[in-house]
């Protein structure tokens, strides 16, 4: 595994940690790496709601939706690789 990689899955595991400590009670352990903030797995919803925050906090509105990102990154790759 990439360094940066394992150092993002670290500092993920601790904001994870504060999270189960601030759910008390409400968390549900599940073994999850990525899970809502009580525990639970993450459903569609889930994820496109947390997806809008990050491009509203990143000022490209709301508008945005995961697959869009994926293909936007596809074509990134596609032309800065033929070069």
């Amino acid at each position: 595994m990439p360094k940066l990689a394992a150092e993002a899955l670290r500092h993920h595991h601790t904001r994870q940690a504060a999270h189960k400590l601030k759910a008390g009670e409400a968390w549900q352990d599940h073994n999850l790496v990525f899970c809502t903030s009580v525990g639970t797995p993450l459903d569609a919803a889930n994820v496109r709601q947390a997806f809008r925050h990050i491009t509203k906090n990143a000022g490209i509105g709301t508008d945005w939706t995961p697959r869009e990102l994926r293909h936007s990154f596809v074509s990134i790759i596609g032309t800065s690789s033929s070069r």
